[in-house]
């Protein structure tokens, strides 16, 4: 009887863990994901019509995405900035597609610091940290860039 009581008692403790390391293998653990706008303005087939469009644009970085070369001109994550950086390509008569992207902690902890920086800013140097915040960008993506 007492020989009975270890081997159930041992098949109750081999089946708990068995089905805990089972279990645990297949578990898929939550990523934490950022999201920002990229403010794309192109998206060519051919490199050489990419650069050609990318050297009329002040701040520009060009990502070979999906077979096809995609021009940004600027990338942020603060709703109120995104429509104010709409219009203000909207009133340079340059045409924007927002599009989310999903971008890493580091770069969207470094993003938050350009936008108050933007949101302090003139107009006249947009420009100047757009390329800042792209050039980040391509180096957290670990993008290399094209242009």
């Amino acid at each position: 009887m007492k020989k009975n009581i270890v081997m159930i008692s041992l098949s109750i403790i081999g089946g708990i863990l068995i089905t805990f390391f089972v279990l645990n293998k297949n578990h898929i653990y939550a990523k934490e994901e950022y999201t920002a706008y990229a403010f794309q303005v192109g998206a060519y087939a051919s490199l050489d019509n990419a650069e050609s469009y990318a050297k009329t644009i002040d701040s520009a970085i060009i990502i070979k995405e999906d077979d096809l070369y995609k021009i940004y001109t600027a990338i942020y994550e603060d709703i109120d900035l995104v429509n104010e950086m709409v219009t203000y390509y909207e009133n340079n008569k340059i045409n924007v597609y927002l599009k989310l992207i999903t971008v890493n902690k580091n770069f969207f902890e470094y993003l938050q610091k350009y936008e108050t920086l933007i949101k302090k800013s003139d107009q006249n140097i947009y420009s100047k940290i757009n390329q800042g915040v792209l050039d980040l960008y391509l180096e957290s993506q670990n993008y290399e860039e094209i242009n």
